[in-house]
């Protein structure tokens, strides 16, 4: 190794050193442990204005919207770096960081992945999973998926009891919402339906999957919510006579009411 590779080698390495000592993720976690207390809360309200946190952060009508950008920003920020942190670690160090950190990792990505396809498709975006999606948000799904299966935990597995509160397990699922929104518009407008019609039925069986696991959050039928204005489209669009596993659920009140309690049994 010649002087000037020495060189760059001791550049490199102190390089590394000082981003380390500059980004202390144990310090900073329970900082970005407020932010998502105060993301909770709102949440929490939003849900109480019949809306949920999802199309109220898109829809920006409300002073709460405008202070949720900050704490998203910031949340994405750390994230962002601890996942940079974790890629130049070596594997064996690597993985065992991935364990320290991989609960926090994923209540973060599931609350606030929601928001960031919010404001994606509010500025127009379309395919956000394959256009859009951030690395961080990939490899925070993959090692939780990697952990899961070491510890033989089924992934999208929650306690009914526990419906009322939880974060939707897949942090995609607004995205497949509006993706179908937007199927059902091409539904009334392209002549060759077949793609459409083959999306909304992939959309169907998806959600019946996670609603069959109790892995959906019950605020989607708040009376606001892009997924209920997906649902009037759609059932108009087929037919009050329209039967599936989905339609039989969701024309039934009483099953969505029981689902909301962690009461409803599914067949």
């Amino acid at each position: 190794m010649d002087v000037l590779e020495t060189k760059i080698k001791k550049l490199e390495e102190r390089f590394i050193l000082l981003k380390r000592i500059l980004f202390d993720p144990s310090k900073k976690l329970n900082q970005m442990k407020g932010h998502l207390a105060q993301l909770e809360w709102y949440k929490k309200e939003r849900k109480n204005c019949g809306l949920g946190y999802y199309d109220s952060y898109k829809n920006m009508n409300s002073p709460f919207d405008h202070d949720v950008v900050k704490f998203h920003k910031q949340l994405t920020n750390y994230w962002e770096k601890m996942v940079e942190e974790v890629e130049i670690k070596t594997q064996k160090d690597g993985t065992a960081f991935r364990t320290q950190w991989i609960y926090a990792g994923t209540t973060y990505r599931r609350m606030v992945e929601p928001l960031a396809i919010a404001q994606y498709y509010k500025e127009g975006g379309r395919d956000y999973v394959n256009e859009k999606r951030s690395k961080h948000f990939k490899n925070l799904e993959e090692w939780l998926e990697e952990g899961s299966k070491k510890a033989k935990i089924k992934l999208n597995s929650t306690s009914r009891k526990t419906v009322e509160v939880i974060l939707t397990i897949d942090s995609c699922f607004w995205a497949h919402v509006e993706e179908a929104i937007v199927a059902c518009r091409e539904l009334k407008e392209v002549k060759d339906k077949d793609e459409a019609v083959k999306k909304l039925v992939e959309f169907e069986d998806y959600v019946y999957g996670l609603l069959k696991d109790y892995a959906v959050s019950p605020e989607i039928f708040l009376r606001q919510s892009s997924f209920m204005s997906w649902w009037k489209d759609y059932r108009a669009i087929k037919g009050f006579s329209y039967t599936s596993k989905l339609a039989d659920f969701m024309n039934d009140s009483r099953k969505v009411k029981q689902y909301g309690s962690g009461a409803y049994n599914f067949p």
